[in-house]
């Protein structure tokens, strides 16, 4: 795209704009590589090939914890060739990873494919929008990445009834090579058209702001470089770590909460019908995220929001000690999705406002570890407490008592200086 077009863009419509549709069209796209997608086709693997869930889950978890732990590599890839040339990439190779799950055989290839489904769908095209939508946004981020993550809303409602429709009409094989005709032939060629990966690749600077001169985009770039910092810097503050450890607390009490759902509700006296619905409801705050974040997450300070969340969580913890009915339930899901949705896009906001625009990738890289170790942590203790005491009561106590007491981290974090 070349000066004169983009001036055009600039004084008609704010190019950032279409980087939103891109990168929720991204998360939309890292579907098969999410878990309310790959658990659409357990139980064909069950079936065809007679695998134990035990040992699918074991390889699940590892897979997870492998890809997450290597997700490093990534953000290190995108600081260096840009998100549109590694969103493509991504795309490809999980295209390719898709065709490669329709031919599956025996558990060790469903152990391959997951690995690379969690690494190039559930990682690598969260990890990338995550870097892209703050280089287009400074004064309207939250409401940007709230915007973004309606991608992933959409993905979480729609998929699973799709991929459920081609397996039972066709056949998990049909599926798994519908996801990678729709990545190489839809999703690629729009990202290679359209993306771009930031406003000043183009003469446009962050949020729209008039360019007067030349020296504008100059000034720009070398205020980005001055106040961005590499991993290696932002790994020497304890905001990096607070913010990754309470990163993780959310991710492992909701994949705890959802792998043992029905479980849970069935002790509380819940039937199967109803659970069904009360669990889709943890989805529909994100509908009002928007709002919220122009209301409050790009208003105020992010290390109060991220308390008032933690302490809303801890406290909603204990509401699901009570939780005796339907309508009980859909009021815990429902504080429990406002609440873990606010804390994620401020944490989103918080990597490039303390950390900088230039070096996102490879932070952003690093900081999914903590969330992606969460996850596949969180249904392991749920499933002790079970076993050991026959209810989750004991687990929910110490999940509300974990993020009460990460209070303390939330609150001492301040936006870090360069000695």
């Amino acid at each position: 795209m070349n000066t004169a077009i983009s001036k055009k863009i600039n004084s008609k419509f704010y190019y950032g704009w279409v980087m939103i549709v891109m990168a929720a069209l991204s998360l939309f796209f890292s579907a098969p590589g999410q878990t309310y997608s790959i658990s659409t086709f357990i139980e064909s693997y069950i079936e065809d090939f007679e695998f134990s869930r035990t040992m699918i889950a074991s390889f699940y978890m590892i897979a997870t914890i492998i890809s997450g732990t290597l997700l490093v590599f990534m953000g290190k890839a995108v600081d260096r060739f840009g998100q549109r040339n590694m969103t493509i990439i991504a795309g490809l190779m999980l295209a390719v990873t898709c065709f490669f799950n329709s031919m599956i055989s025996n558990i060790f290839m469903v152990a391959i494919g997951f690995f690379f489904l969690r690494y190039f769908g559930q990682g690598s095209l969260t990890l990338i929008p995550g870097s892209l939508v703050p280089q287009w946004f400074e004064k309207k981020r939250a409401l940007a990445i709230s915007l973004t993550n309606l991608g992933g809303v959409f993905a979480n409602m729609l998929v699973p009834v799709l991929n459920v429709w081609l397996i039972k009409t066709y056949s998990w094989q049909f599926a798994w090579k519908t996801w990678s005709m729709l990545l190489a032939l839809l999703f690629v060629p729009i990202i290679f058209l359209l993306l771009v990966n930031k406003p000043e690749d183009i003469g446009l600077l962050p949020d729209n702001r008039k360019v007067e001169h030349h020296d504008d985009l100059k000034e720009e770039l070398y205020n980005m470089e001055k106040n961005s910092w590499m991993l290696n810097e932002a790994m020497k503050t304890k905001e990096f770590w607070f913010v990754g450890l309470i990163s993780m607390i959310a991710p492992m009490i909701s994949t705890g909460l959802m792998f043992h759902f029905f479980s849970i509700m069935k002790l509380k006296g819940i039937d199967e019908t109803s659970a069904s619905f009360v669990i889709g409801l943890v989805a529909l705050p994100g509908f009002i995220m928007p709002i919220v974040s122009t209301l409050i997450i790009d208003r105020f300070r992010s290390k109060f929001i991220i308390t008032g969340t933690l302490l809303l969580i801890s406290i909603n913890m204990m509401l699901l000690l009570a939780v005796n009915s339907t309508w009980t339930a859909a009021l815990f899901m429902l504080i429990y999705g406002l609440a873990i949705n606010i804390q994620g896009v401020t944490i989103s906001v918080i990597w490039p406002r303390y950390f900088g625009r230039k070096y996102l990738g490879s932070i952003r890289g690093a900081a999914t570890v903590f969330m992606v170790l969460g996850s596949a942590l969180g249904p392991l203790p749920f499933g002790l407490s079970y076993d050991l005491t026959g209810s989750y009561q004991t687990v929910i106590v110490i999940m509300g008592l974990i993020t009460l007491l990460s209070l303390g981290m939330s609150l001492s974090i301040r936006k870090p200086k360069k000695v």
